[in-house]
């Protein structure tokens, strides 16, 4: 059996685990985060509120009796608590005293106070300026978050070393099982490496069926890789047999009009990147309605496939094709080929069609054409050109028939 590539359900198992956990783990710490932020900013306000409600007094009586050494050692004071990173003391009559890294001063989370005069408290004789330390927060939280974050952890570590010991090693050993060779498959069940002192379980069953069944699947697959050749081929000929349908006339052998639609528009600017010259000649059977009328219909099949043999005889092998534009209509489609040079292969195919009378029923029967011939100019349209090779069709029958006119550049007056 060859080697195949297979995927570990264990792993994948183990990943999805790991995902979801992840996910759970850090939703569970985002809401962890949020309690904590909330809970100990409210705390950490609550803290704030109270030193300056403790130690406004203490500053109030300082600041009124002017004893700057008490005002500087209170601050220190403050400024030493581990939630107190910078701390301003602005007395009204000018002086400023400070403890901490002065650079947070005017932060905007900073807590005001008013010192009140100790005996008129609606007098202020000062501020008191605080600046919380963020960073004490942010560690508080960060340890809250971090060991709920370790414990979860730790819980997936023993979920995926649990599925590692008892799923993915024996399922490591059916995949070697299932994925050597049918020499190795046809061993005894031991060969999978489970050891004989235990109860059989799930594994065991599995790889028991495919001790089972592994001939009849090897003989089953041999007849479907037959039938599926067969059928395939069958497929691909008869996908072959509708392209063709689909782009030829049945009567004639010619291509359709369908195909011409399509593939014209691919010549055309294939000549216009190659710069070379690309012409069309439209070429209609005379007086076709009057075979019909006077010989009947399967006479006039027979005219069409006549005509359009001559037509595929006369003009490049390869190069050049020929299309059913409807009815009695034809297109000879020549790449490569100015209009000059497609005059000159129109005027051979007429004059093959009209030396080459049909035969039907002991009668000959006088076949001619008309054609209208025209070179595409670069830029043109389709329709365009179309219309121009049809007006010097249709001039060709105003003239008299059974010959060609080519485009003068210039509208034919019809």
């Amino acid at each position: 059996m060859a080697d195949i590539e297979v995927q570990s359900v264990t792993r994948r198992l183990i990943q999805r685990i790991t995902v979801y956990s992840v996910v759970c783990v850090l939703t569970i710490c985002v809401a962890q985060g949020w309690y904590s932020w909330h809970h100990m900013s409210e705390e950490f306000d609550k803290s704030l509120l109270l030193i300056g409600e403790t130690q406004l007094p203490l500053l109030a009586v300082s600041v009124w009796d002017a004893e700057p050494m008490a005002i500087e050692r209170q601050l220190a004071h403050i400024s030493q608590r581990p939630y107190i990173a910078y701390a301003r003391l602005t007395a009204d009559v000018g002086a400023v005293f400070e403890a901490g890294n002065p650079a947070l001063h005017g932060r905007p989370n900073a807590r005001m106070f008013n010192l009140a005069q100790p005996n008129d408290h609606e007098v202020s004789i000062g501020t008191l300026e605080l600046v919380p330390d963020l960073s004490f927060l942010y560690l508080e939280i960060g340890r809250s978050v971090g060991f709920t974050l370790v414990g979860y952890l730790i819980l997936c570590c023993l979920i995926i070393l649990l599925l590692k010991r008892e799923v993915e090693r024996p399922l490591r050993h059916v995949l070697e099982y299932v994925t050597g060779s049918p020499q190795q498959r046809s061993k005894q069940m031991q060969s999978v490496g489970r050891g004989e002192d235990r109860r059989k379980d799930e594994i065991d069953m599995v790889v028991e069926g495919f001790q089972t069944l592994h001939q009849k699947i090897d003989l089953r697959m041999r007849e479907l890789d037959a039938e599926v050749e067969s059928r395939t081929n069958a497929l691909q000929s008869a996908m072959e047999s509708i392209h063709q349908l689909s782009i030829m006339d049945p009567l004639t052998a010619c291509y359709n009009r369908r195909l011409f639609n399509e593939r014209i528009v691919e010549e055309a600017e294939r000549a216009e990147r190659l710069q070379r010259p690309l012409t069309l000649v439209f070429a209609d059977i005379d007086f076709f309605k009057r075979v019909n009328d006077k010989h009947g219909h399967s006479v006039g099949d027979q005219v069409l496939c006549h005509v359009s043999a001559i037509m595929r005889r006369e003009i490049r092998e390869s190069v050049d094709w020929v299309v059913r534009y409807g009815g009695e209509e034809f297109v000879l489609v020549l790449p490569g080929t100015d209009q000059d040079q497609a005059v000159g292969t129109a005027e051979r195919v007429r004059v093959a069609i009209a030396a080459g009378p049909l035969h039907v029923r002991g009668q000959d029967i006088i076949v001619t054409c008309s054609f209208g011939v025209a070179q595409y100019q670069s830029g043109e349209a389709t329709s365009a050109w179309l219309d121009r090779v049809d007006k010097c069709l249709y001039g060709a029958k105003q003239a008299g028939r059974n010959r060609v006119r080519a485009w003068e550049n210039q509208d034919i007056q019809i």
